[in-house]
């Protein structure tokens, strides 16, 4: 059996491995043809577009990775079925779950090696990417630190701590310099929101510096004039999808206690917690495909039905949850119920199959 198992085992993980790359490599180029509309602007040119669509890849690898593990393994068993193998290994006894049992011991190789892409490595390239592009296009209009962003205003420079969605700032700090470059006043306040189309600063003070020291004043609201385009503060509000989990949690608790909107990085805490699972479930659906509805067709209708198959299954996942916010579902129902859709699917086959 433990032959028989590495042999499945092999199989599934080289047509799985095979499917992931190829499915990276289209994606990657996709990014590239999306990005050559930005090329000229600042100094951003064709090799900084490559460079920024391939430190996305280990994102794109992960976001596709139940989709190419269900096609990959549809492949994978389909391959053994085309060579009478799996006929072979049930007429020498060996039930269809304990081949499917099997597949998911390899298949654990997978899900150690998604989690792995997900928390440690897509993260770190995803924010790689995003700086060399907006550091291409933007130039020193924009300069990202540890702790929020700096960003240039005319004569003021401005830090931002958290851009929180399109119309809230929070920790702005503006500084006005005169015509020799001398400070002159600073500007804070805890917080900012768009109001009518103008940025209205809330609950802050402003010090004038003068030659016989600093004058503060304290303010209930101040209109903010900005010249700063607010899509370049886009760095400051990370993809809550490229985010690994301790960071989602985190970042999800700091809303919540300030009284903002957590749905989104609920949502999106929740598909990496299931992600796991999912990726077993493409497992049993290939498996329940192969010894079921397709046993007898071809390789090509096989590799056909797990493309639709897999698709449908990215746009259940990716409709679906936000969908279900917009009608006040909780986030876990939102990710869990296409995952438990698909299992269910798979299990009647499987039962079916016999």
């Amino acid at each position: 059996m433990n032959i028989l198992r590495f042999y499945i085992g092999k199989t599934i993980l080289a047509t799985s491995i095979m499917t992931l790359f190829t499915l990276a490599i289209i994606r990657v180029l996709f990014a590239l043809i999306d990005e050559s509309g930005d090329f000229g602007k600042g100094s951003y040119q064709f090799v900084d577009g490559l460079a920024y669509s391939l430190l996305l890849s280990p994102q794109y690898i992960y976001e596709f990775f139940p989709m190419a593990i269900l096609i990959g393994s549809i492949a994978g068993l389909g391959l053994l079925a085309s060579h009478s193998e799996l006929t072979v290994m049930r007429a020498a006894g060996k039930t269809t779950m304990q081949i499917v049992g099997s597949a998911l011991s390899y298949g654990l190789i997978l899900i150690a090696f998604a989690i792995f892409l997900g928390e440690y490595v897509a993260p770190k390239t995803t924010r790689m990417a995003e700086d060399i592009r907006n550091r291409a296009i933007l130039g020193d209009q924009l300069l990202k630190a540890e702790q929020g962003v700096w960003v240039k205003d005319g004569s003021k420079m401005v830090h931002i701590d958290e851009m929180l969605g399109s119309d809230r700032m929070d920790g702005v700090s503006i500084y006005q310099f005169d015509s020799q470059q001398k400070l002159e006043s600073i500007i804070h306040a805890p917080s900012a929101l768009i109001s009518e189309g103008v940025w209205r600063l809330k609950n802050g003070y402003q010090s004038y510096l003068t030659d016989t020291g600093i004058n503060r004043e304290r303010f209930d609201a101040m209109e903010w004039r900005t010249n700063i385009q607010m899509d370049n503060l886009s760095v400051l509000s990370d993809d809550p999808e490229t985010l690994d989990i301790m960071s989602l949690y985190r970042y999800r608790e700091y809303l919540a206690n300030n009284g903002l909107d957590t749905q989104s990085y609920d949502l999106a805490f929740w598909r990496k917690i299931i992600q796991p699972l999912s990726t077993a479930i493409m497992i049993i659906l290939a498996a329940s495909f192969v010894f079921g509805p397709m046993r007898s067709v071809s390789m090509g209708a096989r590799v056909l039905v797990g493309v639709l198959t897999g698709m449908a299954y990215f746009f259940a996942v990716r409709t679906f949850g936000p969908v279900s916010l917009v009608f006040g579902m909780p986030a876990f129902f939102g990710a869990i119920l296409p995952p438990a859709i698909f299992a269910a699917g798979a299990w009647y086959l499987l039962r079916k199959a016999g």
